[in-house]
């Protein structure tokens, strides 16, 4: 097969600016929440052009869920046919192209929430994240007919939400509160999917390994930032360690370690207030100058800039 080259990778904004949005839609910088039928996207398809009939790649979470009918989901070199009452999850850079399998009309929800949109939202759902990220090889659930309609009452509370268009000062707070009851009923659903596969499923070493390794990062990465002390704990060679990581996320260790450290550190630069030489010193930077220059090269701009940018 002839590899695809020049994949997109395109931000939400750019989707809806080419989404064309319908009625009942809800969308808020970050975040995007709707319902498409079959007919609903080939009829745009013909008008428009539909983003999710061609590989791109976004920096979000996409959930989508399947209220009846089925379709199918490419990501990455896997292929999932989506069926009803069951909920397919994207995770960030990964590539995914969608479109609908049968003859029957199928209905599909879609929430799209972006890393900033979480960030902005000052949600602490970094437990949350490292976990879906932990099991990135297990993407399509069946959630069965009651557990769907619970995921689905969230999504609805949340689009009923933004499509109230009432911003006062409990806004924030609502919103942080529905997204994250979103993501924990999520993370419900992946804790007892992967507790009853349990040893029904072919134990799949790099999985094992990467699971292993983001559990470590979650407990060392504000300390160590070297590949020789992760692979040390996992009791693997560094070269061997980097390529099964490598491998089975599609990222390497040192760049899963600087995601890990930037996110910390822009939270704590935007929602703290700590001062940057405080941060340099949590982070276990050996001095305020150090950290600057390790933040300006992954994100283009000093610690005193990106503070001030909000």
């Amino acid at each position: 097969m002839q590899e695809i080259k020049e994949i997109p990778r395109v931000s939400l904004d750019k989707i809806i600016s080419i989404f064309h949005k319908e009625e009942g839609d809800a969308y808020t910088p970050g975040c995007l929440l709707a319902s498409r039928t079959r007919q609903q996207a080939i009829a745009a398809n013909e008008k428009y052009g539909m983003p999710m009939e061609h590989p791109f790649s976004l920096n979000a979470f996409i959930f989508l869920l399947c209220e009846s009918g089925s379709f199918r989901v490419l990501t990455n070199s896997e292929e999932y046919t989506v069926k009803t009452n069951g909920m397919f999850l994207n995770f960030p850079g990964q590539i995914m192209r969608a479109d609908s399998t049968d003859h029957s009309d199928c209905k599909v929800h879609m929430m799209i929430v972006d890393l900033d949109f979480i960030k902005n939202l000052n949600l602490d759902i970094k437990p949350i994240i490292q976990k879906l990220l932990a099991i990135k090889n297990k993407q399509y659930f069946d959630l069965g007919e009651h557990t769907f309609v619970e995921v689905c009452n969230l999504w609805r509370a949340v689009a009923d939400e933004i499509n109230n268009n009432e911003h006062d000062e409990t806004s924030d707070e609502i919103m942080r509160n529905l997204v994250s009851a979103f993501f924990f009923k999520v993370c419900r659903v992946v804790n007892r999917t992967t507790e009853s596969a349990g040893s029904n499923e072919e134990f799949d070493k790099n999985a094992g390994y990467f699971k292993e390794f983001m559990i470590l990062l979650g407990e060392y990465y504000k300390t160590e930032r070297s590949v020789k002390f992760y692979a040390e704990k996992m009791r693997l060679s560094p070269k061997y360690f980097t390529t099964i990581i490598k491998r089975s996320s599609g990222s390497t260790v040192a760049q899963w370690i600087n995601h890990f450290v930037i996110l910390e550190a822009k939270n704590l630069l935007k929602y703290s207030t700590m001062n940057v030489q405080e941060i340099a010193y949590s982070l276990n930077f050996p001095n305020q100058s150090f950290f600057g220059k390790y933040f300006k090269h992954h994100t283009g701009m000093t610690p005193s800039k990106y503070k001030k940018s909000k």
